[in-house]
């Protein structure tokens, strides 16, 4: 999670690697991984699409979806965006944001709404669901902060994870994570899929 505006670079001339990328990560070892990254760019409408994959997997009769994600709200006296948390199992949302005042350049993240959103989490990994849902891995995380933990816990108890990690933050990622996670385009079909291949490889492996 980050408090810092996007660089707003936007290069889209590999997307056609990315989708390849995509394709082939049922055929990695080890088959479709728990751990999926959906690597995006500034630009990209994560917020959106990652709230109609919410929407599209709570619709199904007996999913159980957790976790959080991100929205951005009414600006703040300076002009920057207020940071929210929709949480998907309770329906209520944390302030990720403080209003610093007008012309404050200082980072708004909370810290109060980055524990609770911690809390949230935690919780929501014991009760072992289908999916939990992280929104961004980004510069507190690289720092070592943030969801971090909660991210390490997850992949630990093997529970199906979503984070989002701007492409530029990749190589934190994988000093972090390692090799073993599933690459998805911002893109809500590509998630939903994996998210069925999951199920099926784990409805086989239980015969």
């Amino acid at each position: 999670m980050s408090c810092n505006k996007p660089d707003q670079s936007h290069d889209r001339a590999d997307d056609a690697d990315r989708a390849a990328t995509n394709a082939d990560a049922s055929e990695r070892p080890g088959g479709v991984f728990p751990l999926a990254v959906v690597v995006y760019r500034a630009g990209d409408p994560l917020e959106t699409m990652l709230a109609a994959v919410r929407d599209r997997l709570l619709a199904r009769p007996g999913a159980r979806i957790a976790g959080v994600v991100p929205r951005n709200g009414a600006p703040h006296s300076n002009g920057r965006a207020s940071l929210w948390l929709d949480d998907v199992t309770r329906g209520d949302s944390i302030a990720l944001s403080q209003d610093l005042g007008p012309g404050s350049t200082s980072c708004i993240l909370s810290a109060d709404g980055l524990a609770q959103a911690r809390v949230r989490l935690a919780a929501a990994i014991a009760t072992q669901p289908d999916l939990v849902l992280f929104g961004r891995f980004a510069k507190e995380e690289l720092a070592g902060r943030g969801i971090r933990e909660e991210v390490g816990l997850a992949v630990a108890d093997q529970t199906p994870a979503l984070v989002a990690v701007e492409q530029s933050m990749l190589p934190g990622w994988i000093a972090f994570a390692g090799a073993d996670w599933t690459e998805l385009s911002c893109d809500q079909d590509a998630i939903v899929a994996w998210f069925d291949a999951l199920a099926a490889q784990r409805r086989a492996s239980n015969g």
